[in-house]
């Protein structure tokens, strides 16, 4: 093969983690040469034995493994299901809940929560929030979370409504295989007592 000197550039090196044989994908250490046209060969130039085709090594953003595990799942998920990757999905966010006065009136309120499928991950949201992932709303990304309510008692005897709450949180986590609960509300069973 001839190239001509303006064409190429000769007696480049390498010291790897650049560039890799095209056939086999194997990474190359070593002299190159290059072409105008940014293709890559073997040797110290077009004379040097025979030269093989060389490519730069592709260039990937590093990625945590759990970031890596997400990305692959959604994508044969995405890809058995049908699924329009195109429109972001909203996720549920924290909004903390505020009792009313007629909610210490009746004396309980309820609390409505989201929980990641496949993590203990919680999340305090709002009724709307609830009504949305409860509704299957296409908006939301309701298939990553499970969503339930507490009814949270916020007056009466101090000690009742502690015990109360707590029995609250414990009957939720065995009827629903949850763990960690107790933990996200930070063992907190007066929160918003009054």
């Amino acid at each position: 093969m001839y190239y001509p000197k303006s064409q190429i550039q000769t007696n480049l090196f390498t010291k790897g983690e650049q560039l890799q044989l095209v056939s086999s994908k194997e990474e190359y250490i070593g002299y190159y040469w290059k072409t105008s046209k940014n293709e890559y060969f073997t040797g110290k130039n077009p004379k040097d034995g025979s030269p093989l085709a060389l490519e730069l090594i592709p260039i990937t953003p590093p990625e945590t493994v759990n970031t890596l595990v997400i990305k692959q799942d959604n994508t044969v998920y995405n890809t058995l299901k049908n699924v329009d990757t195109s429109k972001s999905l909203l996720l549920p966010s924290y909004q903390k809940p505020t009792p009313t006065e007629d909610d210490y009136q009746i004396g309980y309120f309820t609390r409505y929560f989201a929980k990641k499928q496949n993590q203990n991950l919680y999340i305090e949201i709002s009724q709307k929030t609830y009504n949305k992932l409860s509704s299957r709303n296409s908006d939301y990304e309701y298939k990553s979370y499970f969503i339930f309510t507490l009814k949270w008692q916020i007056s009466g005897a101090k000690s009742r409504v502690q015990e109360t709450n707590k029995k609250v949180i414990a009957t939720t986590e065995r009827g629903f295989s949850l763990e960690g609960l107790a933990s996200y509300l930070n063992f907190n069973y007066l929160e918003f007592y009054k």
